[in-house]
């Protein structure tokens, strides 16, 4: 292949385009005009910034086009640069004073022809007015593209405008300490809806910084933000802390709804712990003190909490828990609660789907397409998590594999703990089912490590009697009864009521348990319907 000229540059593609250097001065304007623009530009913005004449421009566009630096769209009236690499070298070329006048330029042509801006153009205004250093603008539009952002379900673009309008705060003349705290609490809220907790966390921090020790209830509040996340991140006993202390600002405040969202988290708090009977307590205590709430968002939420508990209690309240579920689904069905409702579903069907995992699978596809409409990536991810155990149950392995896979590819990055420890034991599953021992058997001791690490004993129990249960199909009898020891000083059948049977029975054969009248081997009868699979714990969300 000939080498290009000297005055010319190859692109990714092959195509030739001419060296920076070879370019008219006028071109050089134009150019640095439009890269400020973007990848693609509107004839009337690139004339209005620029000021100049219309059919000189036109004509400069039009040599650009032949010389394959621009590509016209048809119409006419919009260009893109024909490679992105040689937009970016002529952006890069230009000096900062130079930039600022730019942006400020095609600011103030997007502000005049825009009088009732879209998201998009909000988006621009915001971003030329923030590189081009016209802070009071900047401050304005990029405050109303997070708003719109927000109100459109997209919080990502929600948080990197109010990332800038923090910056702007920091360089407006005044004090405005209160606003900060304020933009840095939407910023964690926004940050823990993407399952981003460390962000989250130090955005909280940052508003209880900028707070002091001013409003107990904002304070209360945030701390009780900042206990969500030790929570989510299986930071229990942090957790508890900062959950108690909000409740004491709350109670000191007189505040019936914040004393009973701290009981609330509490209560997940010793949910997660397998602590079902004081899960329960604090949840009573808080559905009391909402009795005269007309949100209904909080008392759904609150039920889903309570279904759960009665879910872990045993076969004999199940259908307590589905009422729970039930009314929690009906709590949560306005605009802007999908979230919410998402976590009802996916609670709902891996309830439902112990006894009939068909059901089971199209709660929580219901699940998955709420978390759809709440931008929530990890409740879509734990729903399909969900229903791969199911398909599992119904025998569709491939199904059950594809599933899994997904979640685990979209775990690879993020904090969710419980998640991979979920996959892993799916893993170990789809293994065992396809008779790959040592795989599968890899799979459950990193579920149970996982488990243990973050000291969750239900799951970690669970695990453990899987793992016993398949080393003993595999004849590796001591490794069988050191799994089974594990599972059962954690308290695996009171733990897991709808596996004691299954448990028992396994110790009989290992000659760990005694046996009983009742069942084969001298297991009791489980009173849990027939079901093809053991649900692994998927509650709890």
């Amino acid at each position: 292949m000939a080498t290009p000229p000297a005055e010319a540059h190859a692109g990714s593609d092959g195509r030739t385009t001419p060296s920076l250097e070879s370019l008219t001065a006028e071109q050089h304007r134009i150019l640095a005009y439009a890269s400020a623009i973007g990848s693609e530009f509107d004839f009337s913005l690139l004339l209005g910034a620029m000021g100049t004449d219309e059919e000189s421009l036109a004509e400069e566009l039009e040599r650009l086009v032949h010389l394959g630096v621009l590509v016209e769209r048809a119409g006419g009236e919009r260009f893109a640069f024909a490679e992105e690499e040689f937009r970016a070298r002529i952006y890069r070329s230009l000096t900062e004073s130079r930039l600022r006048v730019l942006h400020r330029k095609i600011g103030e042509v997007l502000e005049r022809t825009n009088p009732h801006p879209t998201l998009p153009v909000l988006t621009e205004l915001g971003r030329h007015y923030f590189l081009g250093k016209v802070t009071a603008k900047s401050y304005e539009y990029n405050r109303r593209a997070a708003e719109a952002a927000r109100a459109a379900g997209e919080p990502e673009v929600a948080a990197h405008h109010l990332e800038r309008v923090l910056l702007d705060l920091a360089s407006l003349p005044g004090d405005h300490w209160s606003e900060q705290a304020q933009v840095a609490e939407t910023l964690g809220d926004l940050y823990y809806s993407l399952s981003n907790f460390r962000e989250a966390d130090l955005r909280f921090t940052e508003a209880l910084e900028r707070l002091g020790t001013e409003s107990p209830r904002t304070r209360a509040r945030l701390l009780l933000s900042r206990a969500e996340v030790a929570r989510e991140t299986l930071d229990l006993d942090t957790a508890v802390t900062r959950a108690t202390e909000a409740q004491r600002l709350f109670d000191d405040a007189h505040d019936r709804v914040g004393t009973a969202q701290s009981h609330r988290l509490l209560a997940r708090i010793a949910f997660r712990r397998a602590e079902y009977r004081e899960s329960l307590d604090e949840c009573i205590i808080a559905l009391d003190l909402l009795a005269k709430s007309d949100d209904p968002r909080p008392l759904g939420s609150l039920a889903i909490d309570i279904g759960n508990v009665f879910a872990e209690l045993g076969p004999d309240v199940r259908d307590v828990a589905l009422e729970w579920y039930e009314r929690a689904v009906a709590g949560l069905q306005r605009p802007g609660d999908e979230d919410e409702l998402s976590r009802a579903y996916l609670n709902f069907g891996v309830t439902v789907g112990e006894a009939r995992p068909q059901d089971g699978l199209d709660y929580l596809e219901k699940a998955a397409a709420s978390a759809a409409v709440a931008h929530d990536s990890r409740g879509a991810a734990r729903a399909l998590v969900a229903s791969a155990e199911l398909r599992l149950a119904l025998g569709q392995i491939e199904d059950a594999e594809r599933d899994n896979e997904q979640v685990g590819r979209l775990l690879e990055h993020t904090s969710d703990e419980l998640g991979r420890g979920w996959v892993e034991v799916n893993r170990g599953s789809i293994a065992e089912r396809r008779g790959l021992w040592e795989e599968a058997e890899r799979a459950y001791e990193s579920a149970v490590e996982i488990c243990r690490h973050h000291e969750l004993p239900a799951d970690e129990a669970e695990a453990a009697f899987r793992l016993a249960r398949l080393r003993h199909k595999t004849r590796d009898l001591e490794g069988a009864r050191r799994a089974y020891t594990v599972a059962s000083d954690l308290g695996l059948a009171e733990l897991r009521p709808y596996l004691a049977a299954q448990f028992l029975e396994l110790g009989v054969q290992l000659g760990l348990a005694p046996p009983s009248s009742g069942g084969a081997g001298g297991a009791p009868k489980s009173t849990a319907p027939p079901t093809p699979t053991d649900p692994s714990d998927g509650r709890g969300i």
